[in-house]
């Protein structure tokens, strides 16, 4: 049973991708939180453990990279999947260098590409 945590600031898309991952995995999750951005997930993860969480590259308050980087600190073995409109390099290797296990295009998130970031766990 998964528990997972999406990390974003942009509440259509975490209603989005919450409705997408109950349809695709129906009973094999416990529950879905979210958070609107880094610092609320880091504060939410400081209290209970996730399988995965998914985490927007650029929000207010605290960006998903530094989240990343405090989350993983705390827990090296969440895998830390980064989701982002912005296909620059530069995002992408700074989150990867904070410790999530791979990028997500928003724009290319599908059944496929999430059942590979199930893949990542354990």
């Amino acid at each position: 049973m998964y528990k997972i945590l999406i990390v974003d600031d942009n509440h259509h898309f975490t209603k989005a991708l919450s409705y997408l991952l109950k349809d695709i995995y129906k009973d094999k999750i416990q529950h879905i939180r979210s958070a609107s951005n880094g610092e609320e997930a880091v504060e939410i993860t400081k209290k209970e453990n996730f399988d995965i969480i998914f985490m927007d590259a650029d929000m207010p308050v605290m960006d998903g990279i530094e989240a990343t980087k405090r989350i993983i600190d705390k827990n090296r073995f969440v895998v830390i999947i980064a989701v982002s409109f912005h296909q620059e390099m530069e995002y992408i290797q700074e989150m990867l260098e904070a410790g999530a296990r791979t990028y997500i295009i928003k724009e290319d998130m599908d059944a496929r590409s999430l059942e590979n970031c199930f893949r990542l766990i354990y």
